[in-house]
């Protein structure tokens, strides 16, 4: 029987990956994955120290390119009926009228808009929230009404803010886009991209409900309006692949390509088999727990204004409908990273040990937890791992307690910093609950930083007082973005059939 496959792409902000799924009435398989290093930062030195992340954007799409090609070559299949996209959902690319792009992608990394303001002694971010009329509640971040999210430095409309605030908005830009937008209008040769829901919720100035772009908001931050890409529906396919590319990878021209969709979104697509009834715990990089809202009729309304209550969660469209909520960014790889390198950092300086293997540093200060895990008999410190603050708790900071003689260790240190991760996750998921989201009966997790980490995964289990299910598919967000291609070119009739039948 011929096979036919979906590719999925994911511009990720250290790697590229491919995958091939296969695709019919019979279910949707993963059969194939592949990946590289996202290696096109431009940064310079002196940039990096002061906070900013720049990238060549046509470099990504070559590096994506290259990739596409070797997963093609190495494959036995009949046809690439359909190609999805995803990717970091933040971060801005200005576009010049032929849609070329004018200067560096700027990422989601970048710090510029935490910059003071000349006189004013606040930031941009500040002065944006200023003249958006944004709110704050609590003692967490400033946000817009409805927008979802809070105004971040790294999101696209903070990004555009500053460059027109500084007066380094090119005469000649015509369009901003993000990294998987810039792709997917590479892919069909388009001059003007597009983009949908999920992924215009990373510029910061969406109105979730309405799933389109403020436009009374946009025009009090005085950005232009005709920078900001026509926003279509999900699982939409937007043109054909192009002859030149069609070369370079070996597919066939004019395969369809879908609009791209969030990484976020394509993840939990690739991960959650029943929305409704479960909660997605991934931790990669970042890390978030997520429940799926099929309308926003349960979530309670700020009073003085009417708008959604989310609190200091996240709320972002999902593909096609419905919407999630989720805790972001609060912990993840990157808190286990910074004790892994308090411990390479003691290696260098106290012991004079320049060559450590930082991959076995990781792999060490796991194991070490998970013994310790099973030992009852060692008084347990607790943590903080707050080390860069969160959402709910800008200001906050790590924190050690509970310290005695013999449970000083490396190992000890480790499982209170996984148990300090674990109970943030919960907290997020108890605070959808006390949103009105509604408790889930399923816990599913994925992402690198907990597949591989069995400590990690029952300090969760405590915390969500239940079993967390793993999936094989590793490559969540790629395998999303291969189902809304295939749900475009109507192999399956929308995303929900389609990560139901997805084999994991």
């Amino acid at each position: 029987m011929p096979m036919r496959v979906a590719l999925g792409i994911d511009l990720g902000s250290t790697s590229v990956t491919v995958v091939a799924v296969r695709v019919d009435d019979g279910g949707a398989e993963m059969v194939a994955s592949l990946s590289a290093p996202n290696d096109a930062e431009t940064t310079s030195a002196h940039d990096r120290v002061i906070g900013r992340s720049e990238w060549d954007i046509e470099a990504m799409v070559a590096r994506v390119v290259r990739t596409v090609d070797e997963l093609r070559s190495g494959l036995d299949f009949d046809e690439v009926v359909a190609i999805g996209v995803t990717g970091q959902q933040q971060g801005c690319q200005l576009l010049d009228s032929d849609g070329s792009p004018i200067g560096p992608f700027i990422a989601w990394q970048d710090q510029r808009c935490k910059d003071v303001v000349d006189g004013d002694g606040g930031d941009f971010l500040g002065l944006m929230a200023s003249k958006g009329g944004a709110t704050r509640r609590g003692a967490g971040l400033p946000s817009f009404r409805d927008a979802g999210c809070p105004i971040v430095t790294g999101y696209t409309a903070p990004t555009l803010f500053w460059l027109d605030y500084m007066g380094m908005m090119p005469s000649n830009a015509e369009a901003a886009i993000t990294a998987p937008e810039f792709l997917a209008h590479k892919l069909v040769g388009s001059k003007r991209p597009v983009t949908d829901a999920t992924d215009a919720a990373g510029w910061g100035v969406l109105n979730v409900p309405k799933r389109d772009w403020n436009d009374e908001l946009i025009g009090e931050l005085e950005i232009g309006r005709g920078l900001f890409p026509e926003i279509v529906d999900s699982c939409t396919v937007i043109g054909g692949l192009t002859d030149e590319l069609s070369g370079l990878t070996g597919i066939r021209p004019g395969t369809p390509v879908s609009v791209p969709s969030g990484d976020h979104q394509c993840a939990f697509v690739g991960a959650v088999d029943d929305a409704n009834d479960t909660v997605a715990i991934n931790i990669g990089t970042g890390g978030q727990a997520t429940v799926f809202l099929g309308d926003l009729s349960s979530l309670k309304r700020d009073p003085s204004d009417g708008s959604i209550d989310h609190g200091w969660l996240e709320l972002r469209p999902h593909v096609e409908s419905g919407f999630l909520l989720a805790g972001v960014g609060v912990v993840g790889g990157r808190t286990f990273r910074a004790l892994k390198d308090f411990f390479v950092r003691t290696a260098q300086t106290v012991f004079d040990v320049d060559d450590v293997d930082e991959d076995r540093v990781y792999e060490r200060l796991a194991i070490l937890a998970e013994a310790v895990l099973t030992d009852q008999t060692t008084d347990a410190m607790t943590s903080s791992a707050l080390f860069t603050g969160s959402r709910e708790r800008p200001d906050a900071r790590g924190t050690f307690s509970g310290i005695t003689p013999g449970n000083f260790t490396p190992a000890s240190m480790t499982l209170a910093v996984f148990r300090s991760m674990a109970s943030e996750l919960a907290k997020s998921y108890r605070s959808a609950i006390d949103l009105g989201a509604g408790t889930r009966e399923r816990i599913v997790g994925s992402g690198n930083g907990l597949r591989l980490n069995a400590a990690l995964r029952q300090c969760l289990e405590e915390a969500f007082g239940g079993p967390i299910s793993i999936g094989k598919v590793r490559e969540e967000a790629a395998v999303g973005a291969a189902l809304t291609g295939a749900v475009a070119v109507g192999i399956y009739p929308d995303i929900g059939h389609a990560s139901r039948v997805l084999m994991r």
